[in-house]
């Protein structure tokens, strides 16, 4: 009968220390949320540079698969046609060059939301 006694206690006492425990970690919650700073112009600015980038990376996309497409057209191509494989050899050479800039215009924006300090990036 002592022995149930005291376990009844020690239980008692571990409920009183997790629930204490937990109010605790409210309050810790919510002096954390009044206390953090958070400015609208950051979130705006960043949203604008996340959807500049992401539509760049479209635009590499379709570079990508239009250099596909050409590379089809060309090995399909017969070779009576001359100036046909010379315009499909220009207009690869093009969308290469243009890929290169989009690499290098998402890589500066990647850079860009790096040093502009933008918050829960994924890139």
């Amino acid at each position: 009968m002592f022995m149930e006694r005291y376990d009844i206690i020690e239980i008692m006492k571990l409920t009183i220390a997790i629930l204490l425990l937990s109010t605790h970690l409210q309050l810790v919650a919510q002096d954390y949320k009044r206390n953090v700073i958070t400015d609208p112009s950051i979130s705006r600015r960043c949203d604008a540079l996340l959807s500049q980038r992401n539509l760049k990376i479209e635009h590499k996309q379709k570079l990508q698969s239009l250099i596909l497409r050409n590379e089809k057209l060309q090995s399909i191509t017969p070779p009576a046609k001359i100036t046909l494989k010379k315009k499909l050899t220009r207009n690869k050479a093009g969308l290469k060059h243009e890929l290169q800039l989009t690499l290098l215009k998402i890589k500066n924006q990647e850079e860009n939301l790096i040093r502009k300090g933008c918050p829960g990036i994924n890139l």
